[in-house]
């Protein structure tokens, strides 16, 4: 699998700096597992990240503040690394095996939209109200028309869809804002597509049906 469509430089830089929402990061996270060349990218700009913080003046740190810190490392440090299996990432119920990124998850039942659209919640251990979903559509089927409060990232997990913007296939990230009025993603004919999406704020559904199930879907 080798992506072609991939995450602005903006997006990227955001998520080396720390900067992006968990469920944002997420599916980054995702994407980079299988892009050596948005890895690189993020590298370069953690290095630059850190270079820019070696030319900062020292600043003061308060006691109680620096106490809290050792106790943490200390904590991290006297805990067995035996005491548990590296968590396993899970696996769907057509045997896909989902990314290493998403070992964490919690992945919840899936739920209809309608016979061709499916979807399950997808919940981050340590921000469970994160806007992440996992989206499954039926060859030739399209998601509900939509804009955008904010950024929406979609990752491909299998399968391709066809948008404004172009094809996408197993790998690619899909980026779309507030400047993307009528958002409408179509599912090629040759299969089933999976994908990985996560919202910033509440998306601006324009069918009916759409808005009926979006305050289940949470996004």
């Amino acid at each position: 699998m080798s992506p072609r469509q991939h995450p602005s430089d903006e997006t990227l830089l955001r998520h080396a700096a720390g900067t992006l929402g968990a469920g944002l990061r997420l599916v980054v996270d995702v994407h980079l597992e299988s892009c050596p060349c948005c890895r690189e990218q993020v590298r370069l700009f953690e290095a630059a990240g850190g270079a820019l913080l070696e030319g900062l003046a020292p600043a003061p740190v308060s006691p109680v503040l620096l106490e809290k810190i050792f106790a943490r490392i200390d904590a991290k440090a006297a805990a067995p690394q035996w005491s548990r299996a590296a968590p396993c990432a899970p696996v769907l119920d057509n045997g896909f095996a989902l990314p290493a990124a998403m070992a964490d998850c919690e992945i919840g039942p899936w739920r209809f939209v309608h016979p061709k659209l499916r979807w399950a919640r997808v919940r981050l251990p340590d921000a469970p109200r994160e806007r992440v979903i996992l989206l499954k559509i039926a060859p030739g089927h399209a998601t509900p028309a939509h804009g955008h409060g904010g950024l929406e990232l979609t990752q491909v997990l299998y399968g391709a869809f066809a948008s404004a913007h172009g094809l996408y296939g197993p790998g690619d990230l899909e980026e779309a804002d507030e400047d993307v009025k009528d958002h409408e993603p179509r599912v090629t004919e040759d299969g089933e597509c999976l994908c990985l999406a996560a919202v910033e704020s509440p998306l601006r559904i324009k069918s009916l049906l759409g808005r009926l199930f979006q305050p289940l879907m949470g996004i």
